[in-house]
């Protein structure tokens, strides 16, 4: 079941038929950002995908996935931007007021606080690190390089964790080891599409008595109300004739066509990136009409504003049996991830796992080598 992917074990195993095939071409896209001919079968078990249950197997769910069984309310209005700002207001008190997850979301962030002469902690924007090297002359332990505002800056510190897209860190490391280099450009994420359409009111889904619609084949592969959190003082729409937000998603992959998951991730990366926004829109105008049309919505009444986010680096990567090479060694993101003098890696890229825990462990992991050293 490592070797096969889940559409083989559907067509296989399961016997179904080309039809069925179909209903579960964009089953697994959603979670895993994948579809079934490049995802393992013995992964889609563990995720609790159908199909596994006269096997006889046991519960062999993943510790992560069987999360899932419990309902899914521990979620903030803005997802994973109010844990970055919690944490930035914990080192810069004086970004924001408040001191609680109930005051957050609603909390006004003064960005001028966030880098200022002499203060402990200082969180520099849009500087983007071009060249990092463990120092050789007097002054620092490393040397780091980066761009703003079109100039080129120069910085030294005592230590340095780079918790960047892993995959870019030997273009901008070149003193590491060729092996590393090697394990990190092995982190080839995944590219995503997450949709925000703003409606002026929601009276169709509660017609249609849907609120969550999965479209196997179509270009947005889920359709779904927003969550109802009510946080402090925000509160989530209740009345249908509220406005709400509709998430979609849309996840560029060319399936079925003996394509490896890295090559399907690459040519994502160049579709998303070519498709105008024009055509985004066009394909959720016409979902949403055909979707909703019999519970009276139309999208040039009801449709106030749309955001496109796209994620050409999305997902980190995560070990696939069906295309990584066996190996008796470490597995590639430790190599990746090895402490280079006074230089360390982070992010969820260094645990190839894209959950926000990942990201959390693999900083405390970096920051504890370094106090180590």
């Amino acid at each position: 079941m490592k070797k096969i992917s889940y559409r083989e074990f559907l067509r296989k195993d399961a016997g179904l038929g080309d039809e069925a095939l179909k209903f579960f071409a964009g089953s697994t896209v959603g979670l895993m950002a994948m579809g079934p001919d490049i995802l393992p079968a013995l992964d889609a078990m563990s995720s609790q995908y159908t199909g596994f249950a006269g096997l006889g197997l046991g519960d062999l769910k993943d510790p992560e996935v069987a999360a899932f069984d419990e309902p899914y309310i521990y979620h903030f209005p803005d997802g994973n931007a109010s844990v970055a700002r919690l944490l930035v207001r914990s080192l810069i008190p004086t970004v924001a007021p408040g001191h609680t997850m109930d005051d957050v979301v609603l909390a006004d962030f003064d960005y001028a606080k966030l880098d200022v002469d002499g203060a402990p902690v200082r969180l520099r924007l849009n500087s983007t690190a071009v060249a990092v090297a463990n120092a050789h002359t007097r002054g620092g332990s490393v040397d780091i390089g980066y761009m703003r505002a079109g100039a080129l800056h120069r910085v030294q510190a005592k230590q340095c964790v780079l918790a960047c897209y892993n995959m870019i860190i030997p273009h901008i490391m070149p003193e590491l080891p060729e092996a590393q280099k090697q394990a990190l450009a092995l982190s080839v994420k995944m590219p995503l599409v997450y949709v925000n359409v703003a409606i002026r009111n929601w009276r169709a889904f509660v017609k249609l008595g849907v609120d969550d619609i999965h479209s196997p084949n179509a270009y947005y592969s889920q359709t779904k109300l927003d969550y109802p959190v009510a946080l402090g003082g925000y509160r989530n729409p209740r009345d249908p004739d509220e406005p709400m937000l509709l998430h979609m998603e849309h996840i560029p992959l060319t399936p079925n066509r003996g394509l490896s998951n890295v090559e399907q991730f690459r040519l994502g990366r160049q579709l998303l990136l070519s498709t105008p926004f024009s055509e985004y829109e066009a394909r959720i105008t016409d979902q949403l009409d055909r979707m909703l049309g019999r519970g009276g919505f139309q999208s040039a009444r009801d449709i106030a504003a749309i955001t496109v986010n796209r994620w050409p680096h999305g997902y980190a990567y995560s070990a696939d049996s069906l295309f990584d090479p066996e190996s008796a060694g470490p597995p590639p993101y430790e190599i990746a991830r090895k402490r280079c003098g006074s230089v360390t890696i982070a992010n969820s890229d260094a645990g190839w796992n894209s959950y926000t825990h990942e990201a959390i462990d693999q900083a405390w992991r970096a920051v504890n080598e370094l106090k180590s050293a």
